[in-house]
């Protein structure tokens, strides 16, 4: 492997970025066991609780747009000890909070604070590696952190069941201890000095370059995607502890219902990657489409058998993550290489609207009912939008621009 440009020991490289990288997504979902305890504690419905779900994702959103940007101009080592020290003092504070209330606006602080290890950890690969030993870095990091989100709540679970519904927020902090002790220990100043000068300027060229992205069809037609993608799927973990406890699960049991997440997720990856060497990225996209299609057929299907056992909604959601194993990497890529010149504003937006996309989607299946057959619905409704728009914006990128006729200047003669 190629070394890096700067003396960072490989194996402490990788478990930097596999933190930075995670723990936000580790923070994201590993209170889901525990959410109906946390209602009971702060005498609120378990709505209160989703809400402060989708608050989380709000705040993940906000850091993808901000952090990128911010990190290019005026550089990353400051900007991500800071951000996973406020992550780490969030945690702290979600494990305290007094009320509901309290525990959002922790959890806000905690998302902000995650944002910068997700998108700064990515920038630090681009900064010390060439293109292809960043690939194959990503490639290594990437399945671990695809694992995470359904990782996350069995370990949740655990902690929960035998210490309390606190006590994973305390996990989280360590998580956050151990990656600022690494950083500061380890990891330099990544970013070119010579980008670093521009400063605001820099900063200012890359916000203004937003507009310019969202008035582009190509761009909406990957963005669509990923909005499409973590709306169902941030759906589901919004409504399953819900549904899950209106079955009668325990806190342990209802931990073990995310495992085939990931696994159906990395699956997809893997596959849709050994394909793009030989088939084109919109063509996969078409196919990450109808699993999707399939997947919420599969939920209409267990919402109709009944209510009485999980398994038919955990397969069929694991079908819906295959089909993001397919459209959210695929997507990613194919927005970022569209716009060579503004990568980093691609990919900054493209992380916000997703994540935005997911929490309208929590905010919207919390106002539901908690059953299998409402959230059959919404998935459904998520995966038409998808199926039909995105071939409509594919059609429309590829039509040819008209330019507008210019009057001519100068007579011609006879």
């Amino acid at each position: 492997m190629t070394q890096p440009r700067f003396a960072v020991p490989h194996g402490v490289l990788l478990v930097t970025l596999v933190l930075l990288s995670a723990s936000g997504l580790l923070a994201s979902d590993i209170n889901l066991p525990g959410m109906p305890l946390a209602a009971q504690a702060f005498g609120t419905p378990i709505s209160a609780l989703q809400h402060t779900f989708s608050i989380y994702v709000i705040g993940l959103a906000v850091a993808q747009a901000l952090y990128g940007p911010l990190s290019d101009a005026y550089g990353r080592r400051r900007l991500v000890i800071g951000g996973m020290l406020l992550y780490t003092v969030a945690s702290i504070g979600c494990s305290v909070a007094p009320n509901v209330m309290a525990f959002g606006l922790a959890r806000v602080f905690q998302a902000l604070g995650a944002g910068a290890g997700m998108v700064i950890g990515r920038a630090i690969v681009s900064d010390i590696f060439d293109a292809k030993t960043a690939a194959r870095t990503f490639t290594t990091i990437m399945p671990i952190v695809g694992a995470s989100p359904a990782l996350s709540p069995l370990v949740g679970g655990y902690i929960t069941t035998y210490v309390s519904w606190r006590a994973p927020f305390l996990f989280t902090a360590a998580l956050g201890v151990v990656s600022v002790v690494l950083l500061a220990l380890y990891i330099p100043e990544t970013a070119p000095k010579s980008k670093r000068d521009t400063g605001a300027g820099s900063l200012a060229h890359t916000f203004r370059s937003y507009p310019m992205l969202l008035a582009q069809p190509r761009f909406w037609s990957y963005a669509l995607n990923l909005c499409v993608g973590y709306a169902a799927y941030l759906g589901y973990l919004a409504a399953s502890p819900v549904i899950l406890v209106n079955m009668g699960l325990s806190t342990k049991a209802i931990s073990y219902c995310y495992m085939s997440l990931s696994v159906t997720y990395i699956f997809g990856n893997l596959t849709s990657r050994h394909f793009a060497k030989t088939r084109g990225l919109d063509r996969l996209l078409g196919v990450g489409y109808a699993i999707l299609a399939a997947g919420a057929a599969c939920l209409l299907v267990a919402g109709w058998i009944g209510e009485h056992s999980p398994v038919p909604m955990i397969l069929a959601i694991s079908v819906v993550t295959l089909a993001n194993g397919f459209l959210v990497p695929l997507s990613f890529a194919g927005g970022v290489t569209s716009f060579p010149d503004n990568a980093g504003a691609a990919s900054g937006l493209m992380g916000a609207m997703h994540l935005i996309a997911g929490s309208l989607a929590i905010y919207l299946v919390a106002a539901m009912p908690g059953t299998v057959s409402a959230l059959a619905a919404f998935v459904t409704v998520v995966a038409a939008i998808g199926c039909i728009a995105f071939p409509m914006l594919l059609r429309l990128s590829n039509m040819p621009r008209t330019v507008a006729p210019v009057a001519c200047t100068h007579k011609t003669t006879a």
